[in-house]
């Protein structure tokens, strides 16, 4: 009898994880598109806010990430030449990032 019971506790058991399983499935498709709808909103936004769209705003993206990425190999030389960071100098890059982007909308936490 005992068997009966442990056997019947794991098809229900499995059932649940079955149901559960599906339901993940069906949130995390309901999620994709969720993010794919605010990515595609927040490429509008920038379009609309810099009058820029398609290939140009791709560009001038590309453009900004390459002046970014040469700003931080500069940013890490000299870091890495004088050894002397403060944590003022920290905190006013970020005072300046902060401005820059206080236009934006928040953005959620995720993957991206």
């Amino acid at each position: 009898m005992a068997t009966t019971s442990i056997a019947d506790k794991l098809a229900k058991l499995e059932k649940k994880i079955a149901k559960r399983e599906k339901t993940i499935a069906d949130e995390t498709k309901e999620l994709d598109k969720d993010r794919a709808e605010y990515n595609k909103l927040y490429i509008m936004f920038l379009s609309d806010k810099y009058k820029l769209s398609g290939k140009d705003l791709f560009s001038a993206i590309e453009r900004e990430h390459e002046q970014l990425e040469k700003l931080r190999e500069g940013e890490q030389s000299d870091d890495d030449a004088d050894g002397t960071s403060s944590v003022t100098d920290d905190e006013d890059k970020q005072d300046d990032t902060a401005a820059k982007h206080s236009s934006f909308p928040h953005s959620y936490s995720g993957s991206n």
